[in-house]
């Protein structure tokens, strides 16, 4: 599985008080986008534009997995193992 990253162009704010843009992965065709606009970082993932669910980065546990309607799919040690958590 290969993983792409691309950093979209910079806020219009003063980098003082603007938030990095989004930072897009595409697995496949699941693209992730991570927020950082909240605490703890979330990576949305979109399936041809639909909701697939969400990846939250925690300490200590690792990265949990969440589902579209809520289920968890476990704590992960990477981001790349929690993303492919969603092709199971």
């Amino acid at each position: 599985m290969s993983i792409t990253l691309e950093r979209p162009g910079t806020a219009s704010a003063p980098a003082s008080i603007a938030s990095p843009a989004p930072s897009t992965t595409s697995t496949g065709d699941v693209v992730w986008t991570k927020s950082y606009d909240v605490q703890p970082p979330v990576w949305v993932g979109r399936y041809k534009d639909v909701y697939l669910g969400m990846i939250e980065h925690r300490e200590p546990e690792g990265f949990a997995a969440i589902t579209h309607r809520g289920r968890g799919l476990g704590n992960f040690a990477t981001i790349e193992e929690a993303q492919r958590s969603f092709y199971r």
